[in-house]
């Protein structure tokens, strides 16, 4: 059973996107969807209330991995990631670290995203867009 229209849908935890070598306390378990077209990290703020007169901070960014940029996937264990089974993406732009919480968890994700990039490499990525997009 597939969480249609994505291929895959957790939690993850990442750093803060505009500082991927954060300490370990700044970063967060986030859910993340994966699509034919990419990996990316939901926001959860889209649905949050706004207070009347707040001030609005720093747009807060958010990872984004397009199939078409990753070079290579691979598990990853490293001290300077925080506990649990790391997971390194490697794309055109450099590496894109997340933490799964087990590493069954983790080779949920790896199966989920090597299928997307072997489709994308054979050139059969509408086939799958038509197929979980319905």
């Amino acid at each position: 059973m597939l969480p249609l229209p994505y291929l895959k849908v957790g939690y993850l935890t990442a750093p803060p996107a505009d500082d991927p070598i954060a300490p370990h306390k700044h970063w967060e378990r986030s859910q993340f969807i994966l699509n034919h077209t990419e990996l990316q990290q939901v926001n959860d703020s889209e649905s949050a209330p706004v207070k009347a007169n707040a001030l609005v901070e720093k747009a807060k960014r958010f990872i984004k991995v397009d199939v078409a940029d990753i070079v290579s996937v691979s598990t990853c264990s490293d001290l300077t990631l925080p506990p649990g089974a790391g997971l390194c993406i490697n794309t055109t732009y450099g590496p894109v670290f997340l933490v799964a919480d087990t590493w069954e968890s983790l080779d949920g994700w790896l199966d989920a995203i090597c299928l997307v990039y072997t489709i994308f490499a054979r050139g059969k990525t509408d086939v799958l867009a038509g197929i979980i997009t319905g």
